[in-house]
């Protein structure tokens, strides 16, 4: 077990998902059908390339190791094979936890518990240049554990008592400031300034306003054509509404999932120092988030770190 601080993401009857306070996580960052649908939860120790010992997120006996064949991948360092993991649900024998890009260092029969390190990240085929290593998690029905499809569905553990309900000013999303972390060939992480945040405690996520309301955007915008936003308690907003990011229509809510809605992203652009980029992807996390900005091309920009630079977003309507 870690000394690391863990907290809940998600406390539902008696499911608990924990993550190490310092962790990112999405569950629509991602183009694959779970995501897509509110089904998965990636988890983020870091956002670097480099592969990394995960933390367990729940506890339970390992019923079952599978290597699958995964594609090639088209950037160095990455491999053709990918590790299901599946881990019994201590609170109902009908669920069972499934995980993926992990190498597990333990065996089928192992008791985990949450905090040990379950294995270490891989990427492959199925990962875009440009992502990360994370763990996938899913819940899913003991007979139906393996496939793409057919995952359980869940809420995050935000705490309504302390979420206040706000009404939202209209934040313009014109050269916003950012503060820029780090620098990678194939994308860059920044932090927008505090107030383009939002918190549903515990987790604090980018801001956007449906029905004047602010909730938290989860996804990556313009790329993976569908994203989510986390609501105060069970989403609430009628089928379908607009979201706006700023001023700016980016999306329209199209399925509820639980404390989620699932929206379908408008053709809009973002620019960087007034240069298109391909788009930037959002988390969640404890803290103030970062954002992972993709450009068109590797390399494309030559700024420092700790330096300031400007986002910008347009509608293509």
């Amino acid at each position: 077990m870690t000394n690391s601080k863990f907290y809940y993401i998600i406390k539902m009857d008696d499911n608990r998902v924990s993550i190490p306070e310092t962790s990112h996580f999405s569950v629509g960052t991602s183009p694959y059908y779970a995501h897509q649908h509110g089904l998965a939860i990636d988890i983020y120790h870091a956002l670097s390339l480099d592969n990394y010992d995960v933390f367990s997120p729940v506890s339970g006996k390992i019923l079952k190791i599978k290597t699958l064949i995964a594609p090639k991948p088209n950037f160095k360092g990455g491999i053709d094979r990918d590790y299901l993991i599946l881990i019994s649900n201590q609170s109902d024998p009908d669920l069972i936890w499934k995980l993926m890009h992990v190498n597990p260092k333990y065996n089928v029969g192992d008791q985990i518990e949450t905090g040990d390190i379950i294995g270490k990240t891989i990427r492959n085929g199925y990962f875009a240049y440009w992502s990360s290593p994370h763990l996938h998690l899913e819940l899913r029905p003991n007979d139906d554990a393996i496939r793409a499809r057919g995952g359980k569905t869940f809420s995050l553990a935000v705490d309504p008592k302390n979420n206040q309900i706000e009404s939202p000013e209209n934040d313009e999303f014109i050269n916003i400031p950012i503060e820029i972390d780090s620098i990678f060939q194939e994308f860059i992480l920044a932090r927008f300034p505090k107030q383009f945040y939002h918190k549903l405690f515990p987790i604090n996520g980018v801001k956007v306003q449906v029905d004047r309301i602010y909730c938290i955007l989860d996804g990556g915008i313009p790329h993976y054509k569908i994203g989510a936003i986390l609501c105060n308690n069970i989403c609430k907003f009628d089928v379908p509404s607009l979201i706006y990011l700023g001023s700016h229509k980016i999306g329209t809510l199209h399925e509820k999932s639980g404390n989620f809605g699932l929206l379908k992203f408008e053709p809009v652009e973002f620019l960087l120092n007034n240069n298109e980029i391909r788009g930037i992807s959002l988390y969640l996390a404890s803290f103030l988030p970062l954002l992972k900005i993709i450009p068109y091309k590797k390399n494309e920009f030559s700024f420092k770190p700790q330096t300031t630079q400007y986002l910008s977003i347009k509608s293509k309507n």
